[in-house]
C-alpha cells in the first residue's frame, strides 16, 4: 500500500528543527459531544466557512470532529469513574425471623464515585481510500485530500487516529458526515 503525506509541506525538515514536536498535530474540535449543533449536516461557520460536525460516543469515550477546508479538528475524550471515598448508608431488608418476616435495618458502606475525563487530539488522521492511505496532520486541507474526501464512497467510513506515542485507534465517521464532505470539499472553480 502506498502512503501519501499531506499537509506537511516541502520545508518540513526545517520546521521540525525549529518547532516543538507537538506543532504538527490535529487541532482540538471546537465543540464537545453535548454541544447543541447540527450533527452530520453542512452549516456555515463564521470562522471555518462551510463545515460539518461528527460525533461517535459510548459511556467510556466521545470522539468529536469538525470538517472544513480550513482544517480538520478532532478531540477524543475518555471517561471513567473513580472511587474518592466511602459513606455509610442505612438499608432495610426483609428477613425471616420467628415464623414471620420482619424488616431489619443495617448500615452498609457505599463507594462515592466521581466522573473523570481526559481529552486529547491525535497527532495525525489516516484515511484508507481505494487501497491508498492518506495522512492529515494540520492546517488547511490539501487539494488532493479534499478531492479524496469529496469523492469518498457512500456510507460510514473508518479513520485511524495516530496518538503522540504512535499508538492508533480506529474510529467511525457517520454516513451523513461522509455525504456532507461532497459539499464541504468539492473543488472550487478556478
Amino acid at each position: 500500500m502506498r502512503q501519501k503525506y499531506l499537509g506537511l509541506g516541502i520545508g518540513m525538515g526545517v520546521l521540525l528543527a525549529i518547532m516543538p514536536p507537538c506543532a504538527f498535530a490535529v487541532s482540538p474540535a471546537s465543540v464537545n459531544q453535548d454541544a447543541n449543533v447540527p450533527w452530520s449536516s453542512v452549516i456555515e461557520n463564521p470562522f471555518d466557512g462551510k463545515l460539518v460536525y461528527d460525533k461517535h460516543f459510548t459511556d467510556d469515550f466521545a470522539f468529536v470532529t469538525s470538517w472544513s477546508m480550513q482544517g480538520i479538528k478532532a478531540t477524543y475524550t475518555q471517561y471513567w469513574s473513580e472511587v474518592v471515598g466511602y459513606r455509610n448508608i442505612r438499608k432495610t431488608r426483609r428477613v425471616w425471623h420467628n415464623d414471620r418476616y420482619i424488616d431489619e435495618r443495617y448500615f452498609d458502606r457505599e463507594p462515592i464515585r466521581e466522573r473523570r475525563s481526559r481529552s486529547q487530539s491525535p497527532k495525525a488522521l489516516l484515511f484508507a481510500v481505494n487501497g491508498e492511505i492518506y495522512t492529515y496532520t494540520n492546517g488547511e486541507v490539501e487539494p488532493e485530500l479534499a478531492a479524496i474526501l469529496a469523492n469518498a464512497p457512500a456510507g460510514n467510513m473508518t479513520i485511524r487516529a495516530v496518538w503522540r506515542d504512535d499508538s492508533t485507534t480506529d474510529l467511525p465517521i457517520g454516513a451523513g458526515t461522509v455525504e456532507a464532505w461532497k459539499t464541504i470539499f468539492k473543488a472550487l472553480p478556478k
